[in-house]
Order: structure tokens, then C-alpha cells, then sequence
């Protein structure tokens, strides 16, 4: 990765002007810089750097791993060009649709370069020169495609268990209950047959015999 390398360090280089302007040693803002190289190289999202015009001036590891682009395959190239497709957004949509101001951050499905379709969570930023001067973009991307799936799992159960829970009636508090025919009364008032009642809220059906205590009260001969 030492092209991808020698990218960021003219990336980041203008950093190293405040020495002049600070007073800072020269060897003290190197240590920095070499701590933010670093650390970018080494962060498990994908960074990239842009001009304002977004030709694409670095990427780090983690973007070459997530996309599967070489160094060759996109430095110097139009960041726009690199994720147009028909189905997805382009990358130059980023800055339009992410309020950096305020720190906030959007989803997108973009391509990589197999022709994968992937979830990204895209956080973008403004890259100044050390005047001041407003000189390019940054955006990170966080792969989030694991995350949908789950969250997509997920809500199909959801609505499957809230799906069996509608079809399932429960007959729940206290049902008044005539204590001689055992009438039920609903809540309207009437009495109903017990079977009607259950059957009305509940999936319950009914298959009628007669137990043998009846069927010994009510046809002794038969019984016998």
C-alpha cells in the first residue's frame, strides 16, 4: 500500500505547515501526522479522500478491502464514476444528501467492484488546507449489509409471531356463567349456549358425545 501511502502523506501534508506558523518543531507535527496515518490505515471503515471536484486522491485499506478496488483501480479517478450504476446512488450524492454540519449520516447501496451490492452507513466531512481554504471531501463508509440482514430476519419474525398472535383468540377475565344450564352471558347481555360463546371467541370448535355419567342417567338400559 505504499502508493495508496504516499497519497494520504500529500493528502495530510498541509498539517505539517503549522509548523512554520506555531512555532511547533517540525519533528513533534511528523510524529502527529504518522499517528494519523495510521490510525486511518488501520480503522475498520473505509475511508476516502476527494478534490472538491472528486477526483479521488486517497483511499485507505479498508476501503480497497471493502469495494475490492487496487490503488491503480481508483486513484485519480472521478468518485462519481466509480459507484454509478443504474440501481444505486452515485457517490457524488453524499455530499448533497448529508448535512455535514451536523454530523449526520446516511445509508446508500452501492457496487463493488464484483458487481456486489452493498449497505453502507456514509459519513462525510470537509477537508481544509491549513489557510483555511476549503480543498476537498472525505467520506467514511461502515459496511452495514450484515446488520440489515439480521434487522430484515428479524422483522419477518416479528410479523410472522404478530401474525399468529391475531389468529389466536384468548378467553381472559371473569365469564358469568349460569350455574344451573350453564348459559353463558355475553356483553351484551344475552345468554348464549356455552359452546356458541367459546366458539364465537375463540378458534375453538365443537365435536359432541356424551360422558358416561350422562349416558348412565340418561339411557340407563342402553348403559347396561
Amino acid at each position: 500500500m505504499k502508493k495508496s501511502e504516499d497519497q494520504l502523506n500529500k493528502t495530510l501534508k498541509s498539517i505539517s505547515d503549522l509548523a512554520a506558523t506555531q512555532d511547533l518543531p517540525r519533528a513533534t507535527v511528523q510524529d502527529a501526522l504518522s499517528i494519523v496515518i495510521d490510525a486511518i490505515n488501520s480503522t475498520v471503515g473505509g475511508l476516502i479522500i476527494t478534490e472538491l471536484n472528486g477526483i479521488i486522491r486517497f483511499a485507505n485499506p479498508s476501503f480497497h478491502k471493502m469495494f475490492g478496488y487496487s490503488v491503480d483501480d481508483i486513484i485519480g479517478k472521478n468518485a462519481a464514476e466509480l459507484f454509478s450504476t443504474r440501481e444505486v446512488r452515485k457517490f457524488s450524492d453524499v455530499i448533497a444528501l448529508i448535512d455535514i454540519s451536523k454530523d449526520e449520516t446516511e445509508e446508500f447501496i452501492v457496487e463493488s467492484s464484483d458487481g456486489r451490492s452493498l449497505i453502507v452507513e456514509v459519513a462525510a466531512s470537509n477537508v481544509f488546507s491549513s489557510s483555511g481554504v476549503l480543498v476537498g471531501r472525505m467520506a467514511s463508509f461502515v459496511d452495514i449489509s450484515k446488520r440489515k440482514e439480521i434487522e430484515a430476519d428479524r422483522e419477518k419474525l416479528i410479523k410472522k409471531l404478530q401474525d399468529a398472535l391475531d389468529k389466536i383468540k384468548v378467553l381472559r377475565g371473569i365469564i358469568p356463567i349460569c350455574a344451573s344450564c350453564k348459559k353463558i352471558r355475553d356483553d351484551k347481555g344475552y345468554w348464549n349456549q356455552i359452546e356458541r360463546y367459546i366458539k364465537e371467541h375463540s378458534d375453538a370448535d365443537f365435536s359432541h358425545s356424551i360422558c358416561p355419567d350422562c349416558a348412565k342417567k340418561l339411557y340407563p338400559d342402553f348403559y347396561k
